[in-house]
């Protein structure tokens, strides 16, 4: 199967384009070949497009960035996954796009359905729902909701706290926002059986268990650590700061 995917040099499409590769021939669409930000060059783009299914990670997640330019979060976030729709329904192409649990707005805490009602608070939020709408306007699409990503592709929260307690830099996390992290690996293997199954609508991709806080992941990953026997020099102290 001919499998296109878009933000290839991110941590998303990297594990993505990587672990599809191995049973499929993926397309890896890095911004250089697929720009979402500009688009009479997105157009282009797509033209030379030959694909059994488009899978699109790529977007503006920096939530500043996002509240300082809004026109560019909805021109990534929402128009190109529009554009890129519409392109893949005149050839039947099936699109399986990534949105976030900012589409929510974080008014009530604890696990998410899919069915339940979206109330964007932000910029980004917004932009993501509007992205999801225009895909699914199409049956024979699909949106992935994800959160906390963590992998080996780029840095992320995990690896600042297993950096910071080597070296014996103090901890500080937020414990008051709740949420389901999900590992690349693990996102990548259901993508592969979505796509194997033609599924379609609203998936939430997490790993199991229990919401937690940026203060509980960093917590676990210590523990992990210990277990593990990686260096960690004697902190002298409380090894975590709580934020409120």
């Amino acid at each position: 199967m001919r499998i296109a995917v878009t933000g290839t040099t991110g941590r998303v499409g990297a594990a993505l384009s990587r672990y599809l590769s191995a049973r499929h021939h993926v397309i890896a669409l890095s911004r250089k070949e697929l720009d979402l930000a500009h688009p009479q060059r997105l157009e282009e783009s797509l033209k030379s497009q030959q694909c059994d299914v488009f899978v699109n990670p790529a977007g503006l997640t920096s939530l500043e960035t996002c509240e300082d330019n809004p026109a560019l979060a909805m021109r990534i976030n929402a128009d190109a996954p529009a554009e890129i729709a519409k392109w893949a329904a005149i050839r039947g192409i099936p699109v399986i796009h990534f949105s976030t649990d900012y589409v929510f707005g974080g008014q009530h805490q604890g696990l998410r359905e899919e069915s339940e009602s979206t109330v964007p608070v932000n910029v980004y939020g917004r932009s993501k729902l509007a992205g999801e709408i225009a895909v699914l306007e199409n049956p024979n699409n699909a949106v992935i909701r994800v959160s906390w990503v963590f992998g080996p592709d780029r840095a992320s929260f995990v690896d600042q706290i297993f950096d910071s307690a080597s070296a014996n830099l103090p901890l500080a996390a937020v414990a008051d926002k709740l949420s389901l992290p999900v590992f690349t690996q693990d996102l990548a293997s259901w993508l592969e059986c979505l796509i194997e199954k033609k599924a379609t609508g609203v998936f939430h991709a997490c790993n199991s268990g229990e919401p937690v806080s940026w203060h509980d992941m960093a917590e676990a990953v210590v523990n992990e650590m210990v277990t593990h026997r990686a260096h960690i020099p004697h902190s002298g102290g409380a090894l975590f700061r709580l934020i409120r």
